[in-house]
């Protein structure tokens, strides 16, 4: 299913959701913004940009957690298709989860003492952490991650539609 992979890839860049990487050495995709501008602080260092990365992870995470609590009527009414291929979308899902475990890994080397630095071993580590991450502190942070859920459940609707759509 490497095609179904490329195919979400290629819609997140045809959604409007850029594909950043995680640190400069790293291959990891991980859906946001390449400049940042949102994030509320100046980044002004790699721990910087890792500290962001770190968070667009958990934020993705904590969208795509609330696509797998959807019951198969709420989540044909959110895609807007009128069937659901189940095991493509847990394909999906699954790929995604093994990505943002990498990215987290990725952005997490040295980070400690710094925002959102839990160290994670394995995927359900990720979903723990995802799921209580709120990003919230400070206002300017809340507002940030508030922000940032809405446009994560867009690009992840995308590619779960691409994965019911596609045979």
């Amino acid at each position: 299913m490497q095609w179904l992979r490329m195919a979400s890839i290629v819609l997140l860049w045809a959604g409007g959701c850029r594909v950043t990487l995680a640190t400069d050495a790293g291959t990891t995709r991980v859906p946001g913004d390449p400049d940042r501008s949102r994030w509320p602080d100046v980044l002004t260092s790699q721990a910087d940009f890792d500290t962001v990365s770190r968070a667009e992870v958990l934020m993705f995470g904590k969208a795509l957690l609330a696509s797998e609590a959807l019951q198969e009527p709420e989540l044909k009414q959110r895609l807007g298709v009128p069937q659901l291929r189940l095991t493509s979308i847990r394909q999906v899902r699954d790929g995604l989860w093994d990505d943002l475990l990498s990215a987290y890994r990725d952005a997490s080397h040295n980070c400690d003492g710094q925002a959102f630095c839990p160290r994670v071993r394995s995927v359900a580590d990720l979903r723990q952490l995802a799921a209580g991450f709120t990003g919230d502190i400070s206002p300017a942070h809340a507002l940030w991650a508030s922000k940032r859920l809405g446009e994560h459940e867009r690009v992840l609707n995308e590619q779960l539609r691409v994965a019911v759509l596609q045979p």
